[in-house]
This record gives C-alpha cells, sequence and structure tokens, in this order.
C-alpha cells in the first residue's frame, strides 16, 4: 500500500506516470511490430491477462479495508460495491461462462436450447438476475452514503483516479465496435490498451486509497 503521503499526493502523478508508460511501449510495439502488436491484444492474450491480474490486485486491496472495517462494525458501500463491479469485470474478462458452457450465459441460446441441463440454466438465471438485482438493492439501501463517499473520495486523489478509470472503462465499452475498425490498428488493441490504462488507474487507487479509520498512533 502507499504511504500516507503518496496515497494523498501522489496517485494522480503515478496512475499517469505508469499509464504513459504502457501506452508508449504498445504504440512503439504497434509502430515497430504490428504483429506482435496483434498477439498482446487479442482476446485472452496478454495485455487482457495482465488487465485481469491488476483488477485481481485491486479487490485484494480494498478487500483489506473492508474486512479491518467489518471487524470493527463498520463497513463503507462505496468500497463494496466497487469490489462487487471489479469481480464482475474480472469475470467478463475471463469470460468464465463460455469456458464453462461454450456461450454467453446471457443469450438467449444458452436458456433455451435443450443441449444445457436445465438445473445449469436456471443457476445461471439466478446469477445472472439475482445478483445484479443484488447489487442494485444493496446501492439504493445505502444511497445516501454512498453519495457523501463518493464525493468525498472525488476531493481526494485516489477518488478521482478511480472515477476516470471507470469513466475509461464506460466509454470504451459503448464505442467497442468503432476502436476494432480503426484502419490500421490491429482489431482488439486500442480496446485491450484503454482498457489496460483502466485497470492501471484503478489498482493505482485502490493502493491510495486511505483507512476508512485511520490507526491511532502509538502512545508511550
Amino acid at each position: 500500500m502507499l504511504s500516507q503521503r503518496g496515497a494523498w499526493f501522489g496517485a494522480e502523478t503515478l496512475a499517469a506516470g505508469l499509464v504513459l508508460g504502457a501506452v508508449a511501449v504498445l504504440s512503439l510495439i504497434l509502430v515497430v511490430n504490428p504483429p506482435l502488436a496483434h498477439w498482446l491484444t487479442i482476446e485472452d492474450g496478454v495485455v487482457e491477462w495482465l488487465q485481469v491480474s491488476l483488477d485481481a490486485a485491486a479487490v485484494a486491496l480494498i478487500g483489506r479495508h473492508l474486512v479491518r472495517d467489518n471487524a470493527q462494525g463498520e463497513r463503507s458501500p462505496l468500497d463494496v460495491l466497487t469490489v462487487a463491479a471489479l469481480i464482475g469485470l474480472i469475470i467478463g474478462e475471463l469470460d468464465v461462462d463460455r469456458r464453462l458452457f461454450g456461450t454467453k450465459v446471457i443469450s438467449t441460446a444458452f436458456f433455451f436450447k435443450a443441449k444445457y441441463a436445465l438445473p445449469w440454466r436456471l443457476l445461471a438465471a439466478l446469477v445472472v438476475v439475482g445478483v445484479p438485482a443484488a447489487v442494485g438493492i444493496y446501492a439504493l439501501r445505502h444511497v445516501r452514503t454512498l453519495w457523501r463517499e463518493g464525493w468525498s473520495a472525488l476531493g481526494q486523489p485516489w477518488g478521482r483516479v478511480l472515477a476516470a478509470s471507470a469513466v475509461i472503462l464506460v466509454l470504451t465499452e459503448l464505442f467497442e465496435r468503432p476502436l476494432g475498425r480503426v484502419p490500421g490498428v490491429p482489431h482488439f488493441f486500442l480496446e485491450e490498451t484503454l482498457e489496460l490504462v483502466a485497470s492501471i488507474g484503478i489498482v493505482v487507487a485502490a493502493a491510495a486509497h486511505p483507512p476508512s479509520r485511520p490507526k491511532r498512533s502509538a502512545t508511550l
């Protein structure tokens, strides 16, 4: 975890430096060796696994805060939803459903084709519908706290880095198809690069995330 000074003053600078370095390296590879750039950024490729690793590290870092806060009878709704979103992101990047069933479970083909066992389809329906519903209900129950914590986070470097990373992820998802059609660039290059940028920001924000209740200094 970053030091207190780094957490408050260095998150944005560190994230910007790491992002610029990653983008510079990938851009250089694209210019010098386009086939290598394509190989690095294909689905289930090196860059995608790097994203998953960074997101998993962010889950672990924020999870430490949740464990400690829970032991003290407290829990940050913003942290809970951030961890939930990151776990969902990791599952999506790994295509867990496709690996297990050979298709996306959110597709109608999965729910209506008899070749998939009914218990699996029911379980998938529960996960696809039930989990987002539970998260949504939790968010509504804590909407005031979320609003307060959200604005508080935006007033701190780590929160701004996290917010910027979330915006990048959303925009990348919205413009996924156009990004894959840019002439002269491998199909997944821009998408994977932007997602890597977001993952870098997320893990930096998680590392700079201050504890909800700072530890008291030891007294003599």
